[in-house]
């Protein structure tokens, strides 16, 4: 399985680069892949192990780390940069104040819409979702 920092590095890689071509290897699981409408975007589904891969161009723009099973995806195992389990305010206490927050409301059109922050770092963004609870539930890094 990939180190954090090993995630980090991904973003921006080629589908066809070394990196993103061993995933299923580091894994053990082949992704499920699909598409967008307009085909500009690309989504590799490793359910199992609670991790989608967002590629835009051909390229790893985001990266959705699963702290509990949702949507189909396993509950993620590996390191994260805060302790799954975490409330709003347990990751505010170690990382600092967020660069942006939002959602922990209902839409009409879309439902419940998770509490989340954004902390926006040197090369890429860690986006954080909170469930109704106030249950750290996503993790997600952006480029």
């Amino acid at each position: 399985m990939l180190t954090w920092n090993g995630f980090v590095e991904m973003l921006g890689c080629s589908k066809v680069s070394t990196k993103f071509i061993r995933l299923p290897q580091e894994f053990n699981e082949l992704p499920n892949l699909d598409e967008s409408v307009l085909g500009d975007r690309k989504y590799y589904s490793f359910f199992s192990c609670g991790v989608l891969f967002l590629l835009e161009d051909d390229q790893v723009d985001q990266i959705i780390f699963y702290v509990e099973a949702d949507e189909g995806f396993s509950m993620y195992q590996g390191a994260l940069p805060v302790p799954s389990g975490s409330s709003e305010s347990e990751v505010i206490h170690l990382l600092g104040m967020p660069t942006f927050l939002g959602g922990g409301n209902t839409d009409m059109l879309l439902g419940y819409i998770n509490r989340w922050i954004k902390y926006d770092k040197k090369g890429y963004s860690l986006h954080l979702q909170f469930n109704k609870n106030n249950v750290l539930c996503r993790v997600t890094l952006m480029r």
